[in-house]
């Protein structure tokens, strides 16, 4: 994996193949399972937008997009991550100046991801500082790959 210095290269869509959280006692977690459904994409105007959510997510009882039951809204809400906004590259790492977010504390925040890229481009690497993550402090390491320029 290489440095990423041209933010052009990180332009495209991105499927995610894994997301491994590290915690501060070295155990390993996979918070959206073994085979995390997601898709990050970076344009060329400077906007991103990610989804991360687990496979199979139940749907809810209705099918009324902004009601349903409390523990079921609870359980769509814990499986699933949104964001977007603008990034740029900064060093070793692309920033994420977030707008909007399922998660309202990172609206306005700015998330810095640590990157490099495989040297063919087909392969993309961000990792996160330690976060709390499903209640434990955790560092984040994503794996993506390149599936549409």
């Amino acid at each position: 994996m290489a440095r990423v210095t041209d933010p052009a290269r990180l332009v495209g869509t991105w499927r995610l193949r894994s997301w491994i959280s590290t915690g501060e006692d070295g155990s390993v977690a996979e918070p959206m399972g073994r085979s995390p459904e997601g898709i990050l994409v970076y344009t060329g105007g400077g906007t991103m937008i990610t989804t991360i959510g687990l496979p199979g997510r139940p749907c809810i009882t209705g099918g009324d997009i902004l009601r349903g039951p409390p523990d079921e809204i609870v359980a769509m809400a814990t499986t699933f991550i949104a964001y977007s906004g603008t990034y740029r590259l900064d060093g070793d790492d692309v920033i994420h100046d977030v707008e909007m977010s399922l998660f309202p504390d990172w609206v306005g925040t700015r998330q810095r991801r640590h990157v490099s890229l495989s040297d063919d481009g087909s392969r993309l690497m961000l990792s996160a500082d330690p976060m709390m993550v499903r209640g434990r402090i955790s560092a984040q390491r994503l794996e993506w790959e390149r599936i549409r320029d």
